[in-house]
């Protein structure tokens, strides 16, 4: 099959000779692949910030069409129209049951290999022509009727993750919040907020384009360093994944507020002290999304109109080949302007 390869930091190769996937185990599905997204999160271990195997398929965000499917394979078909959230789950365990499909005790991340167990095996990513999903009842979401390749990526990982984080801001309707960072995380969390009633949403990074963007979806966008910024907010969404964006989102928040963290983290300390934290009574929340189990209520609200997938607003290269894959991830990481989220077309 067709695919991209994780070398080394920095390095990223196309490939025409992968082997295809099969079904492994009874619970397994092969989607062919239709689109598959290029991740802030992707810039990690591309970057050398977060270690992962090298000559493993990256990428964890993919929409296709079911292939084949193992014999215990109960709620899909060959032919069906599906999303793959970014990591598996069986749909069964404590987590998952308890709406944390992102820990599964059986789960595992697409894209991403184990760098000092070379005996675990390495679930390969989405960024290819083909897909082997494992505990395909408990991951696999049939793509609504009338949504894009696009839209659809973004279900995968970017909206119902700056969902998540809105949710876990502790959102007030009729009051402002403030969004730090716009990536597509970030953006996806404005469009959240807002629909959630939040008024107005404050929405700061320091890339003009993004602001635009971030204006567009109906947000009030500021520079970091803009003096009318307000201070003391109750709700706070960090998706920027740095220390000074976790910092200067920290002294956002006011005493008995809420900081919701969603970006991945790779620094060993907190950029604020416990002090801090406990003198005003700051409630902080971290951790990765569980895209399935949010997905089970924020498909009903796409549905229904009350919340809009802004794929106009976030997906700013939604065709690119396979074979630009080495220059995309180049062009990414340089924070190119006008490049917000890309999709390849295995």
């Amino acid at each position: 099959m067709r695919g991209l390869l994780f070398r080394r930091t920095r390095t990223i190769e196309y490939r025409d000779d992968i082997p295809d996937p099969t079904v492994e185990l009874p619970t397994d599905a092969v989607i062919a692949v239709t689109r598959t997204g290029l991740c802030g999160s992707d810039l990690h271990t591309y970057e050398g910030r977060e270690s992962a195997r090298h000559g493993v398929v990256p990428g964890h965000e993919a929409v296709g069409e079911i292939v084949s499917i193992g014999e215990q394979v109960a709620h899909f078909a060959p032919g069906d129209r599906v999303l793959v959230p970014f990591t598996t789950s069986c749909g069964e365990c404590s987590p998952c049951k308890g709406g944390l499909a992102a820990r599964c005790e059986k789960g595992q991340l697409f894209g991403w290999g184990d760098p000092v167990n070379l005996t675990a095996p390495a679930l390969q990513g989405g960024q290819a022509s083909m897909l082997r999903v494992p505990l395909a009842d408990g991951t696999l979401v049939r793509i609504p009727e009338g949504t894009t390749d696009a839209q659809a990526t973004l279900l995968t990982d970017n909206l119902p993750t700056g969902w998540f984080a809105a949710e876990r801001s502790d959102p007030i309707a009729g009051e402002a919040a403030l969004v730090v960072g716009l990536g597509s995380v970030g953006l996806s969390a404005v469009v959240s907020l807002l629909a959630m009633g939040v008024d107005p949403v404050f929405a700061v990074d320091p890339v003009e384009d993004r602001l635009a963007r971030a204006a567009g979806l109906g947000a009030t966008p500021m520079s970091p360093g803009d003096p009318a910024l307000p201070a003391g907010l109750a709700s706070v969404v960090e998706a920027a994944g740095t220390s000074p964006a976790q910092a200067f989102a920290f002294r956002s928040v006011r005493p008995g507020g809420t900081l919701s963290v969603i970006a991945v983290q790779t620094d060993d300390h907190f950029p604020f002290t416990p002090i801090e934290a406990y003198d005003r009574n700051v409630t902080v929340r971290f951790g990765r999304a569980p895209v399935r189990s949010v997905l089970t209520r924020l498909l009903p609200l796409i549905e229904e109109g009350r919340l809009r997938i802004p794929d106009d607003s976030i997906v700013t290269h939604p065709a690119e080949p396979l074979t630009e894959g080495p220059d995309l991830y180049r062009r990414f990481a340089a924070r190119e302007p006008g490049l917000v989220k890309a999709l390849f077309t295995p």
